[in-house]
């Protein structure tokens, strides 16, 4: 039944369109405004709500900032003032009169600076005294309102037992300080180690220092940093009790918190630990909630400023949307249902603008350019068809059933010279093929035929010249009234083809000829299941098997160490080129080999080409090598030299571990350096020169020298090189040894001063002797010509006096000449003075020892200096009872101090009393005392202050001591 706006032409009628476009219209302007609406709510919604939430949390963060800042700026206030009273107890603990104090030699200490002003001006309620062994030696309770001293209470004594962490004496220049909770309330107290003014001496006790946080103590910090600062204990009933829990959350050691209290209140927390580490106290910090407030109004403002400019925003739109879009979309409607309605291609539709809907008029107009254009172009196809096959350079034909050719291209004709006469005359395709190509031919089409697809055979036809060409045919069916009434086909000339591949065999030929015939193992292995494929006669040989053995079989199984699935390549995606495998062998034995493996495409499958070459001999000499170079390793590690490689500029570029331990120098430290830049100034010229002449005249450079440690110190080595030589026989550098001869320089030159010495001692001596005995024959001429009895007598006693001299002088050259005459060694100091130590064992005399486990490079006669300090000491010091031996350590090396409470000696005398012949005895007492020690280089002075005792200082300069493990005396 035909519509009931169909007009009788069978369009229909214009009014009809107009309205159903006005329809359309209306439609979508309801859509539209009701998607408008609907957007603008989602709109404002999210916005409000994404405003809220970021807006008030921003404020909460804020508040909750400025609340933490002012928690953490008590807090540090808090550790400020713990910090500043351990300053204040820094300037008493280390002190000489604190010090001297706890020792019982200053009693006047209290009276001088404990003194109330002292409490007040430094704010303190507490000061303490106490010594090692936790007793008290002062202790002072300070009441600041009532201005009175007090003793302090009994719950303080037990935070100065030893172990204690107010009694800590580890460090002497580290200390206690923090928080002590106390029956009255919590305490700011600190404690540091009574040492020196200088923190020498072993600590002899603390000093605590303590001030109550009472009320007005909270109330100045809360002026310094918060109206609102509290300090609450951690015990306090009134506490949320859950706070503690939270705040141990927050953090490891002090954490805080912060917690909203109520609509106007917010409060800050921290936990503050006492000196045990434990929870002692909270800090509270109120705030008024300004900003949260403030962050809510201008919130809601916001909200209310974007619902209204929504409403705004969505009526302009929707007016704008009527007056730009629809009304163009009903224009647009319009002449496309014009078009339709006529069926004319031909026109176009027209709208005003540069918009889309200016672009989707041009595409509209494009669709009826492209629907006119191809019903022109399907009138030219027929014709662009048959030209196409012309130019074709494959031969195209049609033929019916019996091959009789019913249509051949321009390619046929000039190939085949087949005419369109030929083909009125009935041509046959036989004609162009011989016997057994067309028996196949007929088979081939009764395939076809019988619905087959043609997969395109080859044949052998004849050309136009009489040649044959190969060639390949594909065919299809040709229906007409459901009916096949003959064959469509194309001809591919393959001539070039076949004949490449002819080659390619041959080449392939070849190829397997010279692989077959090289000694490098081939194996050829199915990628994808690892089945080997082909192996050359090398590669058999070396795995020990034959070719019916191996292929098609897994190569896992045979000659492949890894199991199946961890394949090297396939599996773990290594690339093995030039690397060091396993290879099986038929026997079980595993070789080492050097393998290359190529994945490639062999007759249309993936596999795997590896190549491989014996490496068993090759691994056996790097064995070898790697066992010389461990020899080699531990002989340079071991050896008792150092051993050192210079390139050929003189730069040092390798080190053993014995010349680091004798130069002090690692191989970092020398890199860049040459081997003179350690030599001592006095040797660096010299031996320069020696090893430029010795190297000039092809001679072993050797050489003795001084090197310059980097602790200061001076080595005595004796050093040797050899060259080094390149594959062009050219020196590449030098090894060589170095030798540590300090030991025998000392000895050699100890000997030849001590030969000095005697020599001089040997002179000195027979003219002293000469002086004696000339003035004792004098006295006995005299003695002779006297008839005097009272001068005769008087003269024998002159004589005595003589004989004695020469006596004490012959003493002493007996004593004088063991000095120097046995080589110095290493002597333990300790040792030493512990055997003087029994000759004095009656004489009521205290020797005190307060010396490291030291040793020192000395004449084997350093027993004869202490024992004659000693008895220097005992002889001259009238009321001495206490000799001291200690030790410092300086620029110049170390000092041995031998100091006693004698009556000391004259400023005048001090220089003379090392002279031979000074003294109330021989006078050679502390002369052969610096002779012994002046064999290797020490020296001695004496320094003391007269009438507070002697004090002698032995200086032995660096490279003649050492400190040894072990206990000190």
């Amino acid at each position: 039944m035909p519509h009931p706006d169909i007009g009788s032409n069978g369009l229909i009628p214009i009014s009809s369109n107009r309205e159903h476009t006005r329809a359309i219209l209306m439609k979508l302007q309801e859509k539209t405004s009701l998607i408008l609406i609907f957007l603008l709510i989602i709109s404002i919604s999210v916005i409000s709500i994404f405003v809220s939430v970021i807006s008030l949390s921003s404020y909460l963060a804020l508040e909750e900032s400025y609340v933490s800042r002012d928690v953490a700026l008590a807090t540090h206030r808090i550790e400020d003032e713990s910090r500043t009273l351990s300053a204040i107890v820094s300037d008493w603990a280390p002190w000489d009169d604190t010090y001297d104090f706890i020792g019982g030699t200053r009693p006047e200490y209290v009276e001088s600076n404990l003194i109330p002003e002292t409490y007040e001006n430094l704010r303190l309620n507490l000061i303490l005294i106490v010594n090692r062994e936790g007793e008290i030696v002062y202790e002072g309770y300070y009441d600041l309102t009532s201005h009175t001293v007090v003793l302090i209470p009994e719950s303080f004594h037990e935070h100065i037992r030893p172990g204690t962490p107010l009694m800590n004496l580890t460090d002497s220049r580290a200390g206690t300080e923090g928080i002590l909770m106390t029956p009255k309330g919590p305490m700011l107290i600190a404690s540091r180690p009574v040492v020196h003014t200088d923190f020498s001496g072993t600590p002899r006790g603390v000093v605590v220092m303590g001030r109550y946080l009472d009320a007005p103590e909270v109330e100045r910090l809360s002026r310094l940093t918060d109206p609102s600062l509290q300090l609450i204990r951690v015990d306090d009933p009134g506490l949320p009790h859950d706070l503690l829990q939270e705040l141990h959350n927050n953090g490891p050691g002090t954490g805080s918190a912060f917690r909203i209290l109520s609509d106007a209140e917010a409060g800050g927390y921290a936990l503050v630990k006492d000196i045990y580490g434990n929870d002692a106290l909270i800090l509270q910090i109120l705030q008024f909630r300004d900003i949260y407030r403030q962050g809510v109004m201008t919130t809601l403002q916001y909200i209310l400023i974007v619902l209204a400019s929504g409403l705004f925003l969505g009526i302009a739109v929707l007016f704008i949307l009527d007056r730009l879009v629809l009304s163009r979309i009903m224009d647009l409607s319009r002449q496309v249902s014009g078009i339709g309605t006529d069926s004319d291609v031909s026109r176009r539709v027209t709208i005003e603008g540069n918009d889309e809907f200016a672009g989707l008029a041009g595409t509209i107009n494009q669709m009826l350019f492209t629907i006119e254009t191809t019903q022109n172009g399907l009138l030219a196809s027929e014709s662009r068809f048959r030209e196409l096959a012309r130019l074709l350079p494959q031969v195209i034909f049609e033929m019916d059933t019996r091959g009789k050719l019913l249509y051949v291209n321009q390619a046929g004709t000039e190939l085949f010279g087949i005419t369109e006469e030929k083909i009125r005359q009935g041509l046959n395709v036989v004609e162009f093929m011989t016997p057994e190509e067309i028996e196949r031919m007929k088979r081939g089409l009764a395939t076809v035929l019988a619905g087959a697809k043609s997969s395109g055979e080859i044949y052998s036809l004849k050309k136009a010249d009489g040649n044959l060409m190969r060639a390949i045919i594909h065919t299809s069916p040709v229906h007409r009234d459901g009916e096949i009434s003959g064959f469509r086909g194309i001809v591919t000339d393959i001539s070039d083809r076949v004949n490449l591949e002819e080659a390619l065999t041959e080449s392939q030929e070849y190829l397997q000829s010279l692989l077959w015939s090289v000694q490098v193992g081939i194996v050829v292995i199915d990628a994808k299941t690892h089945t080997i494929v082909d192996a050359n006669p090398a590669a058999l040989a070396m795995i020990g098997a034959t070719k019916d053995q191996l292929v098609d079989r897994t190569c896992h199984k045979l000659i492949c160490p890894a199991k199946p699935g961890e394949c090297p390549v396939t599996d773990q995606g290594l690339v093995l080129d030039n690397s060091e495998r396993s290879l099986l062998t038929r026997d079980g034995r595993s070789i080492s080999i050097i393998k290359y493996v190529v994945p490639v495409m062999l007759q249309g499958r993936s596999c795997l080409l590896e190549t491989f070459i014996d490496n068993t001999a090759r691994r056996q000499i790097e064995l070898e090598l790697m066992e010389s170079r461990e020899r080699l390793s531990g002989i340079l590690h071991a050896s008792p030299v150092g051993v050192f490689e210079m390139d050929g500029e003189g730069s040092v570029i390798y080190v053993n571990e014995r010349w680091v331990e004798m130069t002090g120098l690692s191989l970092d430290a020398m890199k860049g350096r040459r081997w003179t830049d350690i030599l001592h100034p006095l040797d660096k010229d010299r031996v320069g020169k020696d090893v430029e002449n010795r190297i000039r005249n092809r001679l072993v450079p050797r050489n003795e020298a001084r090197i310059i440690r980097p602790d200061g110190t001076i080595l005595w080595v004796y050093a040797q090189a050899v060259p080094l030589y390149d594959a062009e026989g050219g020196i590449r550098g030098y090894a060589g040894t170095i030798t540590d001869i300090t030991d025998r320089k000392r000895d050699e030159d100890a000997i030849q001063l001590a030969n000095k010495k005697l020599n001089l001692m040997n002179n000195i001596t027979r003219h002293d002797i000469l002086n004696t005995i000339t003035g004792l024959l004098g006295c006995v001429d005299m003695a002779k010509a006297t008839n005097s009895v009272d001068e005769r007598l008087e003269l024998l006693n002159d004589i005595k006096d003589l004989t004695r001299v020469i006596q004490r002088q012959i003493a002493f050259t007996r004593e004088y000449q063991e000095v120097g005459v046995h080589l110095p060694l290493w002597q333990n100091v300790n040792d030493v003075i512990a055997r003087i130590r029994e000759n004095f064992t009656s004489s009521g005399l205290t020797i005190i020892v307060d010396l490291e486990n030291t040793e020192i490079y000395a004449d084997p006669l350093l027993e004869k200096v202490f024992y004659n300090l000693v008895d220097n000491a005992i002889r001259y010091g009238e009321h001495i009872t206490t000799i001291s031996f200690f030790f410092q350590i300086s620029d110049k090396g170390l000092s041995i101090i031998c100091q006693d409470d004698g009556a000391g000696i004259p400023a005048e005398s001090k220089a003379r009393i090392f002279e031979r012949g000074v003294g109330r005895n021989t006078g050679m007492g502390l002369f052969l005392t610096r002779e012994i020690l002046g064999i290797t280089g020490i020296t001695i002075e004496e320094n003391g202050v007269y009438g507070l005792g002697a004090r002698f200082e032995i200086l032995i300069p660096r490279g003649t001591f050492r400190f040894v493990r072990g206990e000190k005396e």
